[in-house]
């Protein structure tokens, strides 16, 4: 066996390890481990080394972009209250630059890619798939934000409204940045299971937690974005 392709299935077997672990521990003890506050960089990091990896050469530009872009509006989200309202970061995800978590950059390429998979699939006219793959990333937005908010301390916002706490311009942020990301990255991406399910597994995590904390309308979206995931229209592969 390859040295690459060992590394691939240690990579692919931690990441599982830790899926199944934190699903495990939410589920069964309601919370995350308080022990080893690191293993949530941990599995955003595996996520994005992964769907690197899965990744085609060309499309890593692409991917490459999404991150920096979404981590520079993190950045002036953080600093400024701008773009999905004021809020700021704790001390779970590390390391941090100017106040964000630097695997931060890992989940904006991992949702990116799974959205724009998503879209690529449906073969619409360029502009109209920038708009779906950004209504798909704003959609998980809808099922993630309301435990990384709240259960899962990854950050807190200043105002709060009615859906879990989060400011509704959040979501109006996450769209624009998105469709802006989605606008530059123009190319078509080729069917490509492996990063769909790194970008399911992500969906599927969030889903079983909030099911399991009582969010019970995060996790309707979650589910209905999963059975969107296999309808026969996506070519799921």
């Amino acid at each position: 066996m390859k040295l690459s392709s060992l590394i691939l299935i240690l990579l692919v077997g931690a990441y599982a390890v830790m899926w199944i672990g934190g699903v495990a521990h939410y589920v069964l003890k309601g919370g995350p481990p308080l022990d080893a506050p690191w293993t949530a960089s941990i599995f955003l990091l595996l996520a994005g080394i992964l769907v690197t990896i899965f990744s085609k050469k060309r499309e890593r530009i692409g991917l490459a972009i999404a991150a920096l872009i979404g981590f520079i509006a993190e950045i002036l989200g953080v600093r400024y209250g701008l773009i999905f309202s004021p809020y700021h970061y704790t001390d779970v995800l590390q390391p941090q630059l100017f106040n964000v978590p630097l695997v931060m950059l890992c989940a904006w390429m991992v949702l990116v890619s799974y959205a724009r998979q998503m879209a690529s699939t449906l073969n619409l006219p360029v502009r109209l798939e920038a708009v779906v793959a950004a209504v798909w990333m704003t959609a998980i937005d809808l099922v993630i934000d309301p435990l990384a908010a709240n259960q899962l301390g990854y950050w807190r916002w200043v105002k709060s409204s009615a859906y879990y706490g989060i400011p509704w311009f959040n979501f109006v942020g996450w769209f624009i940045i998105s469709l802006i990301i989605f606008s530059l990255i123009r190319q078509r991406w080729e069917s490509n299971y492996r990063t769909q399910c790194v970008g399911l597994s992500i969906v599927l995590f969030f889903t079983v937690i909030a099911l399991s904390s009582g969010m019970v309308l995060a996790g309707i979206i979650g589910l209905v974005l999963c059975l969107i995931h296999f309808a026969p229209g996506f070519r799921f592969r």
